[in-house]
C-alpha cells in the first residue's frame, strides 16, 4: 500500500476547500486523469459535507480523517469520522425520479467509483466510508459505480 495522503480537518464548511485541494494533489500524484480527478473530488466534498451537516449536525463539532492510498492497482479513499454510527442499510441512494433538490451524494458515489461501503467503527465511536476506483479507469478517466 502507498499513501498518497493522510489529513485531518474539523468538520466545519471553511474545511471543505483545503479538503478539496489536498484531495486534488493526491489524485494528481496517482497520475489519475482529470475528468476522474474532478469527479471523485467532487464525491469526497459531497462525502464530507453529509459528515457535517448529518452526523455532526452542522454544529461544527468534531473532526474527519482522509485517507487516499494505493493497493494493488486501485485508488482507496477512506473518509472517516468520530460521530454517532449510522446504520449502513439507512444509507441507500436517491430515487432519481423524484423532484427534489439534494441527496445525491451516494449517486454520484455509485457512478463515480467502482465499489464502496460504510460502516460504523467498533465501540459505538465514529463511521468509516471506504471508495474504491481502479486506478487503470481513473487514469483512463472511465467510470462504474457498485455498491459493496
Amino acid at each position: 500500500m502507498r499513501k498518497l495522503l493522510e489529513l485531518e480537518v474539523p468538520a466545519r464548511a471553511e474545511s471543505l476547500k483545503p479538503l478539496r485541494d489536498a484531495i486534488e494533489g493526491a489524485l494528481e500524484r496517482a497520475g489519475v486523469a482529470p475528468e476522474a480527478r474532478q469527479r471523485l473530488k467532487l464525491v469526497v466534498d459531497e462525502a464530507a459535507a453529509n459528515v457535517i451537516r448529518h452526523a455532526y449536525g452542522g454544529r461544527g463539532e468534531g473532526e474527519m480523517e482522509i485517507t487516499v492510498a494505493i493497493t494493488r492497482g486501485w485508488l482507496r479513499i477512506v473518509l472517516r469520522d468520530r460521530a454517532p454510527p449510522v446504520d449502513p442499510a439507512r444509507i441507500q441512494p436517491r430515487d432519481l425520479s423524484e423532484c427534489r433538490p439534494g441527496g445525491l451524494g451516494i449517486n454520484f458515489i455509485d457512478a463515480s467509483v467502482e465499489r464502496w461501503r460504510i460502516a460504523p467503527l467498533k465501540r459505538g465511536c465514529g463511521n468509516r466510508l471506504t471508495m474504491f476506483k481502479r486506478l487503470r479507469a481513473a487514469r483512463a478517466g472511465e467510470t462504474t459505480g457498485e455498491r459493496e
